[in-house]
């Protein structure tokens, strides 16, 4: 495509090109990845999940005690591992998992995790630091 627009536009595409990548060096990047997986084995389900929170633009609001885990499919909310744990709002995410109401896990490992789109709460362990890796089963 450059070839087509001449010599006399060259030194606006490269300085375009430069701001783009000055700002990329410079910009924070508060976006991280947290997955959380929800597989059929036998007759059991079996979530697992792994990655970090950026905390950046939420803000605390309570702490969690003696949660146990479970998924609520209808309103979006699951929950990890139940334990200790502080929850965060300003999170937002999916509505539903599908229909049904809440179905307790029956044992979990790991770190406490939550998200809850009915409350827009994420649940971290209590004492999280904001970009540190955590995984659960």
């Amino acid at each position: 495509m450059l070839l087509f627009l001449g010599m006399k536009h060259l030194p606006k595409i490269l300085l375009a090109l430069t701001a783009v990548a000055l700002t990329s060096l410079f910009s924070v990047q508060p976006a991280q990845a947290f997955t959380i997986t929800l597989d059929q084995v036998g007759s059991n389900v079996v979530a697992t999940g792994s990655g970090a929170f950026n905390l950046t633009g939420l803000f605390f609001v309570s702490p969690v005690i003696g949660t146990g885990s479970g998924i609520f499919a209808n309103n979006g909310s699951i929950f990890i591992h139940g334990g200790n744990g502080s929850n965060y709002t300003g999170f937002f995410g999916p509505t539903s998992f599908g229909s049904g109401g809440f179905v307790p896990a029956n044992i979990g490992s790991g770190a406490f995790v939550g998200i809850s789109s009915a409350f827009a709460t994420l649940t971290v362990p209590q004492g999280y630091v904001s970009g540190a890796a955590l995984q659960f089963s």
